[in-house]
């Protein structure tokens, strides 16, 4: 047999390589939406990074739906569009309450925290909107109202 003689009789063969992904969405530098995908082989540390311009990924569909001789899956663009805003508002809400509770987070105290019993406009307005009877932490100073 000669040294290039191969004894496989296929021209293809199967591989399977256990890898793990990852997909994120990142705000770039420049303000741009990117769809990330990290790719692990075999859950190690090292791996591989893709980037794709989420507007580039909107104009591949909208151009393959206007080029397209198929109008039967039209309906494939008005569901896209449809879910793209229900979690454009779902990710606006999150961002609000994270707001929200950001704003009205008072660190725990602390036995040797000092109090201060003065009271600015803005506090007086909030301890009025929220007497619901729970603890509330006032300029250093837990109190039930």
């Amino acid at each position: 047999m000669a040294s290039n003689d191969s004894f496989m009789t296929n021209d293809h063969a199967d591989l399977t390589v256990p890898i793990v992904t990852e997909i994120d969405l990142d705000i770039n530098p420049e303000n741009i939406l990117n769809i990330v995908t990290y790719i692990f082989p075999r859950q190690e540390d090292q791996g591989a990074e893709c980037r794709v311009e989420f507007e580039e990924v909107i104009d591949k569909l909208i151009n393959y739906y206007e080029t397209g001789e198929d109008r039967d899956n039209l309906n494939q663009i008005y569901s896209i569009a449809h879910e793209l805003t229900r979690q454009a508002d779902r990710l606006r809400d999150v961002a609000s309450k994270i707001e929200e509770s950001e704003d009205s987070y008072f660190p725990p105290l602390k036995e040797d925290d000092t109090v201060d019993w003065k009271l600015n406009e803005m506090e007086e307005k909030w301890i009025k909107q929220n007497r619901s009877g729970a603890a509330i932490r006032v300029c250093n100073k837990t109190e039930v109202i």
